[in-house]
């Protein structure tokens, strides 16, 4: 959608949803949906379409990213109290209000830049400060517009959309003819107030819909607006899953570059250090003080004066044949950190190659194997009970208010959950002094605020997963970073020292 799309998308959905409570938030691929009583609005700012489109889409999925379960959490119970186009480029604002039950209003605004890649989605507060954002930008860019508790700026002036039409129209939709501006000028102003029917035009074989007629392109029909901005059919909802293990393997992967370039910038060349040992063999054997040595290199013509750190106590011919030893082990390095890097840059150029490809609509698009499994397409059932057991979670799971709770059914799945799924920063609960389940409450980041009825709800889950029969007991929380395995003990069995402990009911209510 360009400006006037957006424009006329807002103009039509804003009465519809002004006053409803926010329900809950899915995620979309570039997007998300935001579900209104009776009503559900996909508001995409990365991926195509971009814009803001009606949908009736019914089925719930549960937000994969960080930032779409931390802005549910924190959009829980407003109200909308309007949707607006206050700047000339595509830049919508969502308004919320919510009333606490001491009156006191509290207000958040949701803006959404759909620019497409370089786009953005941010939460602002009553005083336009960002809370949170998409992607955050850093401090070593030039202009960095998002950054926590800055004041938001658009990234166009604040002419407001009615400026220049052509300024409010997609460049390959302009005429730009004197005469196909005037009439669009003229169309502008004569065009009715509030929601109107749509057209369908055509010009070139080319076909659009928009809320105008545009000088130059033939009129096929009239569209009516719930139609013209229904959410294309182009998307399915498997997509999520599919964007999900996609971003899933190509963070993986890019990790796994990462860690390979840092081994092979490890290695100095092995040439460097023959040419120390060349010229450490050139001199006496005698038992070095320790410090830097100078000493000549005749591997080099004409002889340069070359800088050797030698141990102190250590003969100059024995750190020669260190050196030597050095020279073969960074051959032997490097030569095997190139052919990791080369395998892992081919299975990255798959991965980009799978992403073309999905991204252009192909969205039965095989990811391929990794090892031995295949990856089974979202929505379809496994084929076995192997392959169920492989695809399927071996942990319990369930979602408080955007965060996820995982824990593990018997001692080797508490073992695997606490020391080879648990993210440093992520808490983990256990019943105090009593056997049980580990319950993992998953945190999208270091330091991100957890309420504490979702604390509540954890510690709930560990005591009635544990083999404790009174009606409360105590239970422990703490990061993952603080566990040990006991020494000499079974799976399952850890040490820590630093905790909390609270005491709990079975008939709390989180």
């Amino acid at each position: 959608m360009d400006t006037l799309q957006l424009e006329s998308a807002v103009h039509c959905l804003e009465p519809l949803c002004r006053g409803k409570m926010l329900q809950r938030l899915d995620e979309w691929p570039g997007g998300m949906v935001l579900h209104f009583r009776d009503e559900a609005v996909a508001l995409l700012a990365h991926r195509a379409p971009l814009g803001l489109w009606r949908t009736t889409r019914k089925e719930e999925q549960p937000p994969r990213s960080a930032f779409v379960k931390q802005l549910a959490q924190r959009l829980r119970g407003f109200r909308l109290e309007g949707m607006s186009l206050p700047w000339a480029d595509r830049i919508v604002r969502l308004d919320f209000s919510r009333t606490q039950l001491s009156k006191r209003e509290d207000r958040l605004s949701l803006i959404a830049e759909c620019f497409g890649g370089r786009g953005n989605i941010v939460l602002l507060d009553a005083e336009a400060r960002i809370r949170l954002a998409w992607r955050w930008d850093g401090l070593e860019q030039a202009r960095s517009r998002f950054l926590p508790s800055a004041v938001y700026t658009p990234a166009s002036d604040q002419s407001g959309t009615n400026g220049d039409p052509l300024q409010r129209m997609a460049p390959s939709y302009r005429p730009w003819d004197e005469a196909g501006q005037a009439a669009l000028a003229e169309a502008l102003a004569q065009r009715p107030q509030g929601c109107q029917p749509w057209w369908r035009l055509r010009r070139a074989g080319a076909e659009i819909l928009y809320p105008i007629v545009i000088p130059g392109w033939d009129v096929l029909a009239e569209t009516p607006w719930e139609r013209a901005i229904a959410l294309p059919v182009g998307v399915p909802p498997k997509d999520l899953a599919y964007a999900a293990v996609l971003a899933q393997r190509e963070a993986q992967q890019r990790k796994k570059l990462e860690n390979i370039r840092a081994d092979l910038a490890r290695w100095e060349d092995p040439e460097q250090y023959r040419r120390m040992a060349h010229a450490l063999f050139a001199l006496p054997n005698a038992v070095h003080p320790g410090g830097p040595l100078h000493a000549q290199d005749h591997t080099v013509d004409p002889v340069q004066t070359i800088h050797i750190h030698v141990p102190a106590g250590k003969r100059l011919h024995q750190q020669a044949q260190w050196l030597m030893g050095q020279a073969r082990r960074s051959e032997r390095g490097r030569r095997q950190a190139q052919a990791r890097l080369a395998a892992q840059g081919a299975e990255w150029e798959r991965l980009q190659a799978f992403r073309t490809a999905w991204e252009q609509g192909n969205g039965d698009a095989d990811l391929g194997r990794r090892g031995n499994r295949p990856l089974p397409s979202p929505g379809k059932a496994p084929e076995s009970s192997a392959a169920a057991a492989s695809c399927s979670t071996p942990f319990g799971q369930m979602w408080l208010d955007g965060f996820e709770l995982l824990w593990g059914r018997n001692a080797k799945e508490n073992d695997r959950l606490t020391f080879r799924v648990a993210n440093p920063w992520d808490l983990w609960f256990h019943v105090q002094d009593l056997p049980g389940s580990h319950v993992l409450l998953r945190r999208p980041q270091r330091n991100a605020p957890v309420p504490e009825s979702v604390i509540l709800g954890a510690a709930r889950i560990a005591l009635q997963q544990s083999q404790c029969r009174a009606m409360s007991a105590e239970v422990d929380w703490t990061e993952a970073h603080h566990l040990q395995r006991r020494p000499g003990g079974g799976p399952g069995e850890v040490i820590y020292r630093h905790f909390h402990s609270r005491r709990v009911r079975r008939d709390d209510q989180a």
